[in-house]
């Protein structure tokens, strides 16, 4: 379930968060150990990623335009996760430039914070392989709504 800033809050979950999608911990999402694998984290900030950044104005369709762009990514695993516990990932924009910026997550768990990750995300020419600029309203939205630092 996709979560607003008010839900967030309501849950418990301080800071400037814009949106955030609750679920649980699957059988698949194990490795080996039996607690969450590595690469589910990414899974997870993917897909809200891809729900913010479609609320957020970015039209994935039309492959001529400006596409987001993964440059880098970093997570920081605080404390595992096992089968069925439920979660929150949160996701903010923190910094804005003129042609990328930084998303910051978070898994929550109870009162718990068990990962944090970002992502550099620059604006790109898919067919020119360079970067191009953001559009100004989508800049403008992340200073205004996620209070990012330009």
């Amino acid at each position: 379930m996709i979560l607003d800033k008010e839900k967030i809050n309501a849950a418990g979950i301080g800071g400037d968060w814009v949106m955030g999608l609750s679920d649980f911990v699957r059988y698949s999402d194990l490795d080996s150990y039996n607690h969450v694998n590595n690469k589910i984290y990414h899974a997870w900030f993917e897909n809200l990623r891809m729900c913010y950044l479609t609320e957020s104005g970015f039209d994935f369709t039309d492959k001529t335009l400006a596409m987001p762009v993964v440059r880098s990514a970093s997570v920081e695993y605080n404390m595992a996760m096992f089968l069925g516990e439920e979660y929150i990932t949160v996701i903010r924009c923190s910094r804005v430039g003129n042609t990328s910026f930084d998303l910051d997550y978070a898994v929550h768990c109870g009162d718990t914070v068990r990962a944090r990750a970002n992502t550099r995300i620059v604006m790109a020419d898919l067919d020119e392989g360079k970067s191009m600029r953001l559009a100004d309203e989508i800049r403008d939205l992340f200073v205004l709504r996620d209070k990012a630092v330009s």
